[in-house]
């Protein structure tokens, strides 16, 4: 258990993960603060699921981009 002085100064939460690294020796726990795109995966509909009928469905899509993109350069 960490103790409650530690968990208070970093403002850890119950839940909360840690990185377990080692450094010179020792044993070092990193809060581990949820990232923008590990919270944008969390919400309902994200990320957008494409779905293609077949690969050459999927093939014609990437050929369509393709051609979008070198278009505008």
């Amino acid at each position: 258990m960490i103790p409650k002085e530690i968990r208070e100064a970093l403002g850890l939460e119950p839940g909360d993960e840690l990185w377990v690294e080692t450094e010179n020796g020792a044993i070092r726990l990193v809060p581990r603060k949820a990232s923008l795109a590990n919270l944008l995966d969390t919400l309902p509909g994200y990320p957008p699921k494409i779905t293609f009928p077949d690969e050459d469905a999927l093939l014609e899509a990437e050929k369509q981009e393709a051609r979008r993109r070198w278009s505008h350069e």
